[in-house]
């Protein structure tokens, strides 16, 4: 019966002396000095070379109350050391619902100008910077200009030109040189429900192309010019002209 109880004792003392040494907590050197101690006293108690005889029940008894004591001891100590982690795990960052929501101001989109004023600034629209720019008038031809003199344009067989005229002016106290062709103008007509875009022509005037140096106060006259289908000013029912560059859009209505 004692040699059972015997062999159970070592049996637990092996389990708690040999597990894995990277699950053991760390101790106090108190505890650690209790553990030692306990160890010391089985392994001599039980060696074969030790002259050690168990006297009666009660020293295994006690034995058994220290081993329990001992696992005692090691589980608080992992308790606590598991309970530390927890105290210094790294918080997880919450989402503030009030930053999601906000989000970078959208730059204003060019909103496009629908106008029957005829006498509007078109300059202004698009941004043209030291001028004036204005719609004159409009009409339909075989050819433009109709002189014959200088470089011309033909409508093809079956078609017309429409040409629209402009005046652009010079707005500052100084000459002025006006280059449109950097500003890459794209206008495009509406003629009775038809869409055609202007021409781009080697005319000097081409509003398109147009570079010239104008004195103070001066005003000249540039044009956009269509090929569209046959058709003569009476029969010209609707009429719109859209002119736009990257910093404006201007929709004009003609007719």
């Amino acid at each position: 019966m004692k040699k059972g109880k015997i062999l159970g004792v070592l049996a637990m003392t092996t389990v708690l002396l040999t597990g894995c040494a990277d699950a053991m907590p760390e101790l106090t050197r108190e505890e650690s000095d209790m553990i030692a101690e306990y160890a010391a006293g089985l392994l001599l108690k039980y060696s074969s070379t030790y002259n050690y005889r168990l006297t009666d029940e009660r020293a295994i008894e006690e034995m058994l109350q220290a081993i329990a004591l001992e696992q005692e001891l090691l589980e608080a100590s992992m308790q606590e050391q598991f309970t530390e982690e927890e105290r210094t795990e790294p918080e997880t960052e919450t989402a503030n619902p009030e930053a999601e929501g906000e989000s970078e101001p959208q730059p204003e989109e060019n909103v496009p100008i629908v106008t029957e004023d005829l006498d509007a600034d078109l300059a202004q629209v698009l941004g043209l910077e030291g001028i004036s720019m204005q719609y004159q008038s409009y009409g339909v031809y075989d050819s433009y200009p109709e002189s014959g003199k200088g470089f011309s344009v033909d409508a093809d067989q079956g078609k017309t030109l429409l040409v629209v005229r402009f005046d652009i002016e010079n707005m500052e106290g100084e000459e002025i040189y006006c280059n449109l062709f950097d500003y890459s103008l794209k206008i495009r007509f509406r003629v009775n429900g038809t869409s055609k875009s202007a021409l781009t022509t080697m005319l000097p005037n081409d509003i398109g192309s147009y570079m010239e140096t104008i004195p103070a106060g001066e005003t000249r006259e540039i044009v956009a010019v269509a090929e569209i289908d046959s058709i003569s000013m009476e029969d010209i029912d609707a009429l719109e002209m859209q002119i736009s560059d990257s910093f404006g859009s201007c929709t004009l209505r003609l007719r």
